[in-house]
């Protein structure tokens, strides 16, 4: 896939560059990736005989949002070849962080927005919270300061889902109510679950807009720094 992604790159989008950690995920993790394009683009699949026919129109979906939500985010533009990372590589420790903030908030934006829709979209069932729980409960253990790059696709993951829920205001509200997801009797519990409604409110106010999928750099970045509150927060509250 690795070598694949190289070709499709130099065909499609030729300022793109792959980095070493992004090959390694290609080789070992990744099912598919879209390779947007600011003319074509292209979408990499691994063909796996043992997958659902659900599941493998879900992950065809999730990539094709991408590409759809790329291209209709910020107008003509490709909100993270404006505003990616290294966009003020010169300049001073306070402009990478605002840097590391933005990118932190488009990596959970990008991948909740493609799975929100892809699960509404093949699945198309009710989906009760109660159902989901469990699973959201073992994804809140990943996101972590310690786990970066996983921390935001888990957290793109609870949030794809439990939107998708058709309790979901009821899940919503239950986060105003002391230890309903993380033990208020825990140390920094009471913080871990202020930081998350914090994420849920501000995600929710942008799902509500007639086309969600439209961004501005405000909203990036105002996602990016609650993600990081509820991470930090998060992290606080698993080791204790």
């Amino acid at each position: 896939m690795a070598a694949r992604a190289i070709e499709l790159c130099a065909a499609y989008c030729p300022e793109k560059t792959l980095n070493a950690s992004q090959l390694r995920h290609l080789m070992e993790s990744i099912a598919a990736n879209a390779l947007i394009g600011r003319d074509k683009s292209a979408v990499l699949v691994h063909i796996d005989s043992k997958l659902g026919k659900k599941d493998f129109r879900r992950i065809i979906i999730h990539e094709l949002m991408h590409i759809f939500c790329a291209k209709l985010e910020m107008g003509a533009e490709h909100f993270i070849d404006v505003y990616g990372s290294g966009t003020t590589p010169e300049a001073g420790r306070d402009d990478k962080v605002y840097d590391g903030i933005i990118v932190a908030g488009y990596s959970v934006w990008s991948e909740f927005i493609a799975q929100y829709y892809a699960v509404r979209l093949i699945d198309q069932e009710s989906i009760d919270f109660s159902r989901i729980a469990g699973f959201i409960t073992r994804l809140f253990g990943d996101v972590s300061i310690s786990n970066l790059e996983g921390s935001r696709g888990a957290f793109a993951m609870i949030c794809a889902y439990w939107f998708n829920c058709a309790d979901f205001y009821e899940a919503y509200a239950a986060l105003r109510e002391p230890g309903a997801f993380m033990h208020a009797e825990e140390p920094h519990g009471n913080d871990a679950q202020k930081a998350l409604r914090g994420c849920i409110e501000y995600l929710h106010i942008q799902m509500a807009k007639d086309r969600p999928w439209e961004i501005s750099v405000d909203f990036i970045f105002g996602l990016g720094f609650q993600f990081s509150m509820f991470r930090t927060a998060n992290s606080f509250y698993i080791a204790g």
